[in-house]
C-alpha cells in the first residue's frame, strides 16, 4: 500500500488512552507497533474494514473470531433492526429467549437445556460453579485459552502481547491457584499422571482445542471423555471460537464426542454479544439454585442476531465455504512463503490456523508489512462467509507484494 499513513488513527487512539484504560477493553486488540498498524478501526463491511485515516484493509482479524459471514451482514443486521424497534431487554423473558434456546438444543449434540449470558468467559466459570456443585468436588484442569479465567491457574493458552505470562497469576490466591491446573492438549501421559493423583478431587476438565495441533483431537478427544467417565469428571467444551467455524456445533460435531457441559458465544451471533452455556437438562437447572444469573443474559437484540445467524448458516451452507475459502488462502499462502523461503507456517484447520515464525521471520515485520498491503491479520487468521473469490486472489496478489518486502 502506497503511502500508508495512520496519523489520523494513532492522533485519536493516543487522546482516548488518557480516559480508557490499557488503550482496549481487550487487550489482544491494543496495538502494539506504532505507525505500523491501525490502531483503530472505523467501520466494517463485508470482509473489509477501514481505519480512521481511510486504510482499507481485507480483514482477516475479525474482531478476533466473532465475524463468521461478514461485516454489517444485512439479513443479521435487519434482524436486529426490527427487535431494536420493539425493544431491548424487559422484566421479564422475551419469546426470543427461549425461541433461540429451542434451536441450539437442536444444533448442538450435548444440549438438552440452555442458558444465556454476555461473555464466553463468564459461562465457563458458569461451568465450572455447576461442576463443582454437582460433584462436591474442588479441583478443575483446564486446556487451552478459555478467556482471562486462565488465570487462576499457569497459563497454557495465548498470552496477550506486551503481557508478561508469569503477571498472569498475580491477584489470584494461592489457595485458588492450588486448585486449578492447566494440561497441554494430547499430552496423554501428563493427563493420564494427572488423574492418577487427583482424579478422586477432579470437578471438570474445560477443554479448548489447540489450533496449530487440531488434528490429535480426533484421538485425543474420544480418550479424555474415556478418563472423565472413569473418575465421574464432568467434561466442559469451551466452543468459543471452535462453535460455528470448524464445524456449526464445534469439536464435539467434529471429532463426535458429547460432553455434559459445553460453551458457546463468538461466531454464534456473528459480533453481537452473547455467550450460551448448555448441556445436560439438570445440570443447566441448576444454576438457579446456585444463583447463576444476569440481567442482560436475555438481552433482545443479541438473541435476534442469534436466530438471524442459525438461518443464515441452514440457508447457505456457511461451514463448508469456511473451509473452501480459507483453505485456498492458506494454500496459497504457504506456497508463497515457501517459494520466498519463508520460515512461515499456518498450522491447523484452514479455518482457525495458527501462524507460526521461524528464527529467521519477525512476527513483527509481517504483520505491519501486511498493513501496509492492506491485509488485517492475527495470529489466528479468521475467514468468513463474506471472503469470495475476488477476494481470496486479492489477497493472494497483497500477500505476494508482503513476501518481496521482507524477503
Amino acid at each position: 500500500m502506497m503511502n500508508y499513513r495512520t496519523d489520523r488513527s494513532w492522533e485519536r487512539y493516543d487522546h482516548s488512552t488518557r480516559y480508557l484504560g490499557c488503550g482496549s477493553s481487550t487487550l489482544s486488540k491494543a496495538a502494539t507497533m506504532r505507525h505500523e498498524e491501525p490502531p483503530l478501526i472505523e467501520r466494517g463491511e463485508g470482509c473489509r474494514v477501514w481505519d480512521c485515516d481511510g486504510n482499507e484493509y481485507i480483514d482477516f482479524a475479525n474482531a478476533l473470531g466473532p465475524i463468521t459471514l461478514g461485516h454489517a451482514v444485512p439479513e443479521i443486521n435487519d434482524a436486529i433492526a426490527a427487535q431494536l424497534s420493539l425493544g431491548i431487554v424487559f422484566g421479564r423473558p422475551h419469546p426470543l429467549e427461549g425461541e433461540v434456546a429451542e434451536l441450539l438444543c437442536e444444533a448442538v449434540p450435548c444440549a438438552e437445556r440452555v442458558r444465556f449470558l454476555k461473555t464466553g468467559g463468564e459461562a465457563i466459570a458458569a461451568c465450572i460453579k455447576i461442576a463443582r456443585h454437582a460433584t462436591g468436588r474442588k479441583r478443575i484442569v483446564q486446556s487451552g485459552y478459555n478467556g482471562w479465567i486462565n488465570t487462576l491457574s499457569r497459563p497454557e493458552g495465548f498470552v496477550p502481547a506486551g503481557v508478561a505470562a508469569a503477571s498472569l497469576s498475580r491477584g489470584i490466591p494461592a489457595e485458588i491457584a492450588a486448585l486449578h491446573t492447566s494440561l497441554p492438549w494430547a499430552d496423554a501421559n501428563a493427563w493420564e499422571r494427572v488423574f492418577a493423583e487427583y482424579g478422586d478431587e477432579i470437578a471438570a476438565v474445560v477443554v479448548a482445542a489447540n489450533y496449530a495441533e487440531i488434528e490429535k483431537g480426533h484421538e485425543f478427544v474420544p480418550a479424555i471423555r474415556r478418563l472423565t467417565e472413569r473418575h465421574g469428571t464432568l467434561l466442559v467444551f469451551d466452543e468459543i471460537v471452535t462453535g460455528f467455524r470448524l464445524a456449526r456445533a464445534g469439536i464435539q460435531e467434529y471429532f463426535g464426542v458429547v460432553p455434559d457441559l459445553a460453551v458457546f458465544a463468538k461466531g454464534m451471533a456473528n459480533g453481537m454479544p452473547i455467550s450460551a452455556y448448555l448441556g445436560k437438562g439438570d445440570l443447566i437447572d441448576s444454576s438457579k439454585e446456585l444463583g447463576i444469573s444476569s440481567t442482560f443474559g436475555g438481552e433482545t437484540l443479541s438473541l435476534a442476531a442469534v436466530k438471524a445467524v442459525m438461518a443464515f448458516y441452514e440457508k447457505h451452507d456457511v461451514i463448508s465455504h469456511l473451509w473452501e475459502t480459507a483453505s485456498a488462502i492458506w494454500n496459497g499462502a504457504t506456497e508463497l512463503f515457501r517459494s520466498a523461503g519463508l520460515e512461515i507456517e499456518l498450522r491447523g484447520a484452514p479455518v482457525c490456523p495458527m501462524l507460526w515464525f521461524g528464527d529467521g521471520v519477525s512476527s513483527d515485520t509481517f504483520f505491519s508489512a501486511a498493513c501496509r498491503n492492506g491485509l488485517l491479520l492475527y495470529h489466528v487468521p479468521y475467514t468468513t462467509f463474506s471472503h469470495r473469490k475476488a477476494d481470496v486472489a486479492e489477497t493472494l496478489d497483497r500477500l505476494a507484494s508482503v513476501v518481496r518486502q521482507i524477503s
